[in-house]
């Protein structure tokens, strides 16, 4: 699926999400805990993917090049 077309139906992409989110959790309790362990690492590396507009098969490089990290960092801190 090319960029342009995930930004199109973005919207639905993260509405579908939640609503299997909350399938998943109402029907499954059990697996609430290990889930939930995943939430703010995963939230974190998609929302610096979403503001500064890295390709998400491009992340390991973009944090791998320290200033680019750094200035995404200190960025988001103003």
């Amino acid at each position: 699926m090319k960029r342009q077309s995930l930004e199109k139906y973005q919207v639905f992409i993260y509405l579908a999400s939640i609503a299997f989110g909350l399938f998943l959790g109402s029907n499954f309790p059990e697996s609430a805990a290990p889930l939930e362990a995943a939430i703010w690492p995963i939230l974190g590396l998609l929302l610096y993917a979403t503001f500064t507009q890295v390709p998400l098969r491009h992340l390991r490089e973009a944090f791998a090049d320290i200033r680019f990290a750094g200035a995404a960092v200190i960025g988001s801190c103003r």
